[in-house]
């Protein structure tokens, strides 16, 4: 999950030299890739690690919560189709996975035991809600304030930073757990 959160947000710098600040792409390179290989490369790998690590860990931050386990194997689905549109796409394909993950990230943060993964959480589902928002407006209205920017550092490069300080929230306040048993 750290990994993945690191990289979409490591990644999303290339992919928007290459591409450009509008909806318009600009069809440059950088290092050798076009914005295709770089969007390739961002909108597979980190969804995949960061769902695939959420997958695995759903049961403990949810802990007895049935709606707030739903509510993550949701994000963690939608992730997941997100990365195989993408791969089958070979490029980054159109933000649809937001229409799930924000309404998901919502009711997981509502819904999950308080304290500082609740605090992610909440942060996390306010970014998604955010560039959910950005992307219902218009490319023409967007393009004219740097919406197409504005949406790509909130949904990939600041979800991206949320996902790993999520990763690094769950090993600091799972690790006193781990040792007591």
């Amino acid at each position: 999950m750290v990994v993945g959160g690191i990289l979409a947000s490591a990644v999303f710098v290339p992919f928007t030299i290459a591409h450009g600040p509008t909806s318009y792409n600009l069809e440059r390179e950088v290092l050798g890739w076009d914005m295709h290989n770089w969007g390739f490369l961002m909108g597979t790998l980190p969804p995949l690690l960061v769902g695939a690590g959420l997958w695995s860990l759903r049961g403990l931050v949810a802990g007895e919560r049935r709606t707030a386990f739903r509510a993550l194997t949701v994000m963690c689905v939608a992730m997941l189709l997100f990365a195989a549109m993408n791969f089958a796409f070979r490029a980054i394909g159109p933000p649809f996975d937001l229409f799930l993950l924000a309404p998901a990230g919502v009711v997981a943060a509502l819904t999950v035991r308080k304290g500082p993964i609740r605090l992610v959480l909440g942060l996390l589902a306010t970014a998604y809600c955010a560039a959910l928002a950005m992307v219902l407006i218009p490319l023409e209205t967007s393009d004219s304030f740097g919406g197409f920017r504005i949406f790509g550092v909130i949904a990939y490069a600041g979800v991206g930073v949320l996902w790993a300080a999520f990763g690094v929230t769950l090993l600091s306040t799972e690790r006193p757990n781990r040792r007591a048993s």
